[in-house]
């Protein structure tokens, strides 16, 4: 039996993290055993575009009453209105982003 004989390696990432150049050139010469001369530059990996991060979809009544600029009791109290709803699933109160866009359209004045 060859001991010498390579076994591949697998990854598997589920999300997006952010590597400096340095450290991915130190990781790969950890992982293949070649120096950095002979290692792929981390300037040549294609970076998603803005900070890679998914858009939000929904906000908590704290980060809403932040959106609105009021108290996250006053949050409470349109919530308990009937004027702006929640997210049903979860025990924490969301609101998505498209009820907060909804409430702002359907309580405006036109001028």
């Amino acid at each position: 039996m060859n001991n010498n004989q390579k076994k591949p390696l697998t990854i598997t990432i589920t999300g997006i993290f952010t590597i400096a150049g340095d450290d991915w050139e130190k990781l790969m010469e950890l992982l293949t055993g070649r120096t950095s001369k002979s290692v792929p530059s981390a300037q040549n990996l294609k970076v998603p575009e803005g900070d890679g991060k998914l858009p939000r979809l929904a906000f908590s009544v704290k980060e809403t009453a932040g959106i609105f600029g009021i108290s996250q009791k006053t949050v409470y109290r349109l919530i308990c209105r009937g004027l702006l709803n929640t997210s049903l699933a979860l025990r924490t109160k969301l609101i998505a982003k498209s009820e907060i866009e909804r409430f702002l359209r359907d309580t405006s004045r036109e001028a």
